[in-house]
């Protein structure tokens, strides 16, 4: 285990002196054959960094290196710390490269997988197109199929009274609701239909108004608020015309 310490004392006759341990109070002997570059005097205070060792029984300093004067070896050991990248250097560019082999790599894969689905779409599109027009096609050829097989149609005449059948079915179409009714309750019952044609709702409500039966009944069936019916039966001014 290597310990530091200063030079404390030093006797160039004799060649030997003693070392102030940093954090001991015990001082340790040297030897001036054991330091590094004795050509140098050692200097009281110098820094030094050494190992304790036995010799003859006794313990000494040993393994010394002087810290204000690094040998060639010292110097060239440093130097190529500096140089050198540390450990961890060496492994963040490693891992830094391994990500981006790996960033590399999985933007090719999504590449590949968008192109290869864009590809599928593109035939799934166009295998529809091709059916739909495919069903088009086919439905073209039946409806001349159809065309072929019935022929040339005769066109539709109509009698006379066909014509007149129609031409009813249109009047009633046309007609009010209320008069569609009218009539109705009036065949059922085996009345005869009143005429609208000269009649039409004018105000008048009362029986004494009326200059018809035909007209009094208009009223009754056809216009609000009339008074002549009393007694509810469906026929207007029963005495007055004699009914």
């Amino acid at each position: 285990m290597f310990l530091n310490g200063k030079i404390k004392s030093f006797s160039p006759s004799r060649g030997f002196g003693f070392i102030e341990v940093d954090g001991d109070v015990d001082d340790v002997f040297f030897h001036i054959k054991d330091l590094p570059q004795n050509n140098i005097e050692p200097k009281i205070g110098e820094a030094l960094q050494f190992m304790i060792v036995e010799d003859q029984g006794k313990f000494k300093a040993g393994n010394i290196q002087r810290l204000n004067h690094p040998t060639e070896t010292q110097k060239l050991g440093e130097l190529k710390k500096k140089v050198r990248p540390s450990n961890s250097s060496v492994r963040y560019n490693k891992a830094g490269h391994k990500s981006t082999i790996i960033t590399v790599i999985g933007v090719i894969v999504i590449a590949v997988l968008g192109f290869l689905t864009y590809g599928k779409y593109q035939s799934y599109t166009i295998e529809k197109q091709h059916k739909a027009e495919q069903l088009m096609l086919e439905q073209q050829q039946i409806v001349e199929e159809q065309r072929k097989a019935l022929g040339e149609l005769p066109d539709q005449v109509l009698t006379e009274q066909g014509k007149q059948n129609l031409d009813a079915e249109l009047h009633q179409t046309n007609q009010p609701r209320s008069e569609r009714v009218t009539q109705s309750i009036d065949k059922q019952n085996g009345r005869l239909p009143v005429s609208t044609g000269k009649f039409k709702c004018d105000g008048r409500t009362h029986g004494s108004q009326m200059r018809s039966y035909e007209e009094a009944l208009y009223f009754l069936r056809n216009c609000p608020n009339t008074k002549m019916d009393g007694n509810n039966d469906g026929e207007p001014c029963e005495r007055q015309f004699g009914k």
